[in-house]
């Protein structure tokens, strides 16, 4: 180890500075520091700007193999509001409903409602009033609008739908409307628009 004189020593980066170390320019190092705020900084500007971009075209609709919506020309632009999907078997049997989702989660198959004959679906309630509940913890001051959204296959039969429709009022949920691809000269291809009922 090499004998060095005590007193007032320069950092490794600034000892190869023509400025801080006497005038003697060091060699040239083939490995750079890496600096960590700066990159710090980057990322996090990444991040704001990702979640910014994801919070202003965030999925409105579960959009699902099983469902294929309905056309239309005239409604409203879609609002985020709790969903409800009613899928369809698959292409083969294209008008037989398959199950019942809120929010992407399944609540119940259509196959075990048949043997009811009542027009609600405990399910469906049940999970929407816990929605509404968590509505009102969130928001305690907001009135509850009521606003879902019904994502309905094109070929469901309206029995189905209907008792859908009766179990979304039961729950508090009063304002329905039905997503619909928005079709026409005036509209973009394939932009998911509401009609109201």
């Amino acid at each position: 180890m090499p004998i060095v004189i005590p007193g007032k020593r320069f950092s490794p980066r600034l000892t190869k500075s023509k400025l801080f170390a006497g005038g003697i320019a060091g060699k040239k190092s083939v490995a750079a520091d890496l600096l960590v705020t700066p990159l710090v900084d980057m990322f996090i500007i990444i991040v704001i700007f990702l979640l910014q971009n994801f919070s202003a075209t965030g999925e409105i609709l579960f959009m699902s193999k099983d469902v294929t919506l309905p056309n239309a020309s005239n409604g409203t632009e879609v609002e985020r509001s709790p969903v409800v999907q009613i899928s369809a078997e698959g292409e083969d049997e294209p008008f037989v409903p398959k199950a019942i989702l809120v929010e992407g989660e399944q609540v119940v198959q259509i196959a075990d409602l048949a043997r009811d004959e009542y027009w609600n679906i405990p399910a469906l309630e049940e999970k929407l009033r816990d929605i509404k509940k968590r509505y009102e913890a969130l928001h305690g001051g907001d009135a509850f609008k009521g606003d879902i959204n019904i994502q309905a296959h094109h070929g469901i039969p309206f029995s189905t739908i209907k008792r859908v429709m009766f179990s979304c009022n039961q729950a508090g949920f009063t304002n329905i409307n039905f997503a619909a691809m928005r079709v026409g000269a005036a509209a973009m291809a394939d932009k998911p628009g509401l009609l109201a009922q």
